[in-house]
């Protein structure tokens, strides 16, 4: 797929990782839609950032914590664009559940928004005409964290996700995940550990937004015979 010109929505792009795509999936050529939740002002600001790429750019609000919200957040590409090429499926919730202590609350939130939204966005999206969906996995969907279950659990759902799309919507659709080792260090993480993350990573560090912005990218410009892949961009720590 030529990126120039293509429609792409980046759900929860108003921040981090998905900011980054978003703006780097622009200087490739490609008009945004910036999907957020409550973070308004930084969705506003990313769009604008995508504008004087000299790029289209459409700020759409949606819950994706319900079906109703993985649908708005594709009709509003398509309003506010004129159509939708690519979803990626970036959204998600991320904080710790320690297992003798979650909640239904806890484990729904991260089964609705890291697992449900995808899966129906995407459906929407092939109705809408897309031709590519990219969906974020994780590190955690192969080697699930003890201490953040049932994010784990919605990751290697994404996995199962990936591949059944990919068998499901071809050949009008391709579907692949890009999936992050540790990026981003939150700011309790000390320096001892920072170390000894890096360590384990045969490339000897910790990732940045950027390896994962670029290699979305990559999957939106490579080859359509590019299907039902899950690409780990980690460095090398999960081999």
């Amino acid at each position: 797929m030529n990126t120039e010109g293509t429609d792409v929505l980046v759900t929860g792009s108003a921040k981090r990782v998905g900011r980054l795509t978003a703006l780097t999936l622009a200087e490739e050529g490609a008009n945004v839609a910036v999907h957020y939740n409550t973070s308004e002002k930084e969705a506003e600001e990313t769009a604008q950032e995508v504008r004087e790429l000299g790029r289209k750019a459409t700020t759409v609000k949606s819950d994706l914590s319900t079906v109703e919200g993985a649908y708005a957040a594709v009709d509003g590409t398509v309003e506010g664009l004129g159509g939708i090429d690519v979803l990626v499926n970036n959204a998600s919730v991320f904080y710790e559940t320690p297992i003798r202590e979650v909640t239904e609350e806890e484990w729904n939130q991260n089964m609705d928004v890291n697992l449900r939204a995808p899966f129906f966005a995407s459906q929407r999206a092939a109705e809408q005409g897309a031709e590519k969906v990219i969906n974020i996995a994780g590190v955690g969907g192969h080697r699930p964290f003890a201490s953040f279950l049932p994010y784990s659990v919605s990751k290697a759902g994404i996995v199962a996700l990936t591949e059944g799309l990919a068998k499901g919507l071809a050949p009008e659709v391709t579907v692949n995940a890009v999936s992050p080792g540790t990026v981003l260090s939150p700011e309790d993480r000390t320096e001892q550990e920072e170390k000894r993350i890096a360590e384990k990573t045969p490339v000897g560090r910790i990732g940045e937004p950027e390896d994962i912005a670029d290699t979305v990218t990559f999957v939106v410009a490579s080859s359509d015979f590019l299907n039902g892949a899950v690409i780990s961009v980690d460095g090398g720590r999960s081999l």
